[in-house]
């Protein structure tokens, strides 16, 4: 077992007992990529932090009520991420969600300008996939997730998850008309 694998276990053994040190740390470690991910989904910065103050809410409720995570806890937050989100597009009204300024190169006008504009692009084809591509894509190349990872968070076996990535990148190939797209 690797050490960060063990460490986690570790905290997560600790945290079911309701130690605070243990569930500080939990959040220290997990809020921060839980809040990027659901703001990668909403693209609202206020909903990203509802979301992930949620999910450690959840996390709370399940080890006051002793079902706690029994496998990965990362795979398990993300997975309570990933239902948030859905929850929350199937209450939102249908809009745009706005671009991430804050991430764009510094440089001259034009590059600003055409990189929004690639940004739109792939936000607009990125919604025409299903609710599962955009999260696997999601999970992959915006939170980093190895594809293991992502199949537990999402609650698929390692063949799906890989089959559903597949078929998104093809899928985002299509709608943005770009040739070989890379899988890895």
């Amino acid at each position: 077992m690797p050490v960060a694998d063990s460490n986690e276990q570790l905290l997560l053994e600790q945290a079911r007992r309701l130690d605070e040190r243990a569930l500080g740390q939990i959040h220290d470690r997990y809020y921060p990529e839980i809040y990027r991910y659901a703001l990668y989904r909403t693209g609202r910065t206020e909903v990203a932090d509802d979301i992930a103050g949620e999910v450690f809410l959840r996390l709370l409720d399940a080890l006051h009520q002793e079902r706690a995570p029994r496998t990965t806890l990362r795979g398990w937050l993300f997975g309570v991420a990933s239902n948030l989100v859905v929850d929350y597009y199937r209450k939102a009204p249908r809009e745009s969600a706005p671009l991430d300024e804050a991430q764009a190169a510094p440089g001259s006008v034009s590059a600003e300008a055409e990189l929004r504009l690639q940004k739109q692009e792939v936000r607009a084809a990125m919604r025409q996939l299903t609710r599962e591509q955009q999260e696997v894509l999601a999970l992959r190349f915006g939170d980093g997730f190895s594809v293991e990872e992502a199949a537990e968070a999402m609650g698929k076996s390692v063949n799906a998850a890989k089959a559903l990535q597949f078929r998104a990148l093809e899928a985002l190939r299509r709608v943005l008309g770009v040739g070989e797209v890379s899988y890895e």
